[in-house]
């Protein structure tokens, strides 16, 4: 999916978002079954979506960003955690088990 983009540092991120009104972006870890459960609902989401972006890290790999993310959003950070962003501030975000295609749809409705 052309929408659907790992982002590896700050400057990616920055460059993906700079131009874009709001967006979704995860907190991925490849070793956590309860992330590999959300990551499908996150997929799910993001396929029937295709005129909205999505961003995702994998927190192993990944790990400045997603504690630069922290320090920006000033959320705490989880794995898995998903946010959705508009005008470059968070107005939505879940972790855990609460990462579900359903909250996402509620969300946006």
């Amino acid at each position: 999916m052309e929408n659907f983009i790992r982002v590896r540092n700050l400057d990616e991120f920055k460059r993906f978002t700079q131009d874009t009104e709001s967006f979704w972006l995860m907190k991925h870890s490849n070793t956590c079954p309860i992330s590999a459960a959300a990551w499908n609902e996150y997929g799910e989401y993001a396929s029937m979506h295709p005129n909205q972006l999505f961003l995702f890290l994998i927190v192993q790999e990944d790990r400045d960003l997603s504690n630069q993310l922290a320090e920006i959003t000033g959320i705490k950070h989880e794995s898995p955690q998903v946010f959705h962003f508009y005008e470059e501030r968070v107005d939505w975000n879940k972790s855990h088990k609460d990462i579900t295609d359903e909250a996402m749809k509620e969300f946006i409705a």
